[in-house]
């Protein structure tokens, strides 16, 4: 932020079916690591899902997600210029913050590493890739993109393919922090080993409800949905006694990003003023909250984009 930046702050739930170590990064399944897919779920794509459609939560919501009030959707939720609020940019707010895009042969973007082929597993250094950031709210005609290429110069070269870190270094992590408050006011989430020690109590009595009402049960049908819920609610359980801090460490965990945007500048929308996509626009973002069983965190950035408000001049160049 600073004092010519009109600065477009957004903040939500996500959820990414992540493999984790030590699964291979394309493990579909979660065979050796403490995330897993459950039998009639989607595989484990790796995707940064920042948004979610109906269908999709009918496939992989688990309890007690919806129970939470747990909605996954990432939204501008502030506009501001020169450090304060810049109520012109009223209609930014509510607007759906979007990351799109593939890494291929994947279906969305990801956490780059591959088990530290880029970046670090171990001191959660990543790449977020690729990274063109969407902000739309359609109805009041904004729309906004932020485009960065690792590479501006061969848009196309895949990250694994470069082979000196120093040429994607601008994006890997720039702090990682495994003890942060302010992820854990974000999810409201501050004695993690309690957090799962109740999921935990509350997976066994789903469990022990689903095992009374099919000894009761004597519809086929029936019988089968509740065997297959039996099974859910074990492995999960299993997954979080058996990983223990593993898992209940994440929750608290914060990783954060830095940088500037070299690619396409779009904006469209009334702000009060002018936006110019000429100087580097920057945006700092961190993702946390990670809650391993639910398959879900917290994301939390700002976007700032060269401004200058209505009735003010213009900038000259000097040449």
């Amino acid at each position: 932020m600073t004092d010519s930046t009109l600065d477009i702050s957004f903040e939500g739930y996500f959820t990414s079916r992540i493999a984790t170590d030590p699964d291979p990064t394309n493990e579909e399944r979660g065979l050796s690591g403490y995330t897993m897919a459950l039998a009639k779920e989607d595989r484990l794509d790796q995707v940064i899902r920042l948004h979610v459609d109906a269908d999709y939560l009918e496939r992989n919501a688990r309890k007690p997600l919806r129970e939470m009030g747990i909605e996954i959707g990432v939204n501008v939720t502030s506009v501001s210029y020169a450090g304060k609020p810049w109520s012109p940019g009223a209609s930014l707010i509510g607007a759906k913050v979007d990351l799109v895009g593939k890494d291929a042969p994947l279906d969305g973007p990801i956490f780059e590493s591959r088990n530290n082929t880029t970046g670090s597993d171990d001191t959660m250094s990543f790449v977020v890739d690729p990274f063109d950031l969407r902000i739309d709210h359609p109805a009041r005609g904004v729309h906004v993109r932020a485009l960065d290429y690792i590479d501006p110069d061969d848009p196309e070269l895949q990250l694994w393919q470069i082979t000196n870190p120093k040429r994607y270094a601008r994006r890997l992590t720039s702090n990682f922090a495994s003890d942060d408050m302010e992820a854990a006011e974000a999810i409201g989430v501050y004695d993690t080993f309690g957090y799962f020690r109740d999921r935990r109590h509350y997976l066994e009595r789903l469990q022990e409800q689903a095992a009374q009402e099919l000894r009761e049960c004597n519809d086929i049908a029936r019988k089968r949905e509740l065997q297959y819920a039996i099974q859910t609610y074990k492995s999960r359980v299993h997954q979080i006694e058996f990983w223990g801090d593993r898992v209940s460490s994440k929750l608290q965990y914060m990783v954060s990003w830095e940088h500037d945007i070299n690619g396409k500048r779009e904006f469209a929308g009334d702000v009060g003023g002018i936006v110019s996509t000429d100087p580097p626009w920057r945006v700092n973002y961190w993702f946390g909250g990670w809650d391993g069983d639910l398959l879900t965190g917290y994301v939390r950035g700002t976007l700032c984009v060269g401004f200058v408000p209505r009735g003010q001049r213009l900038p000259t160049r000097r040449s």
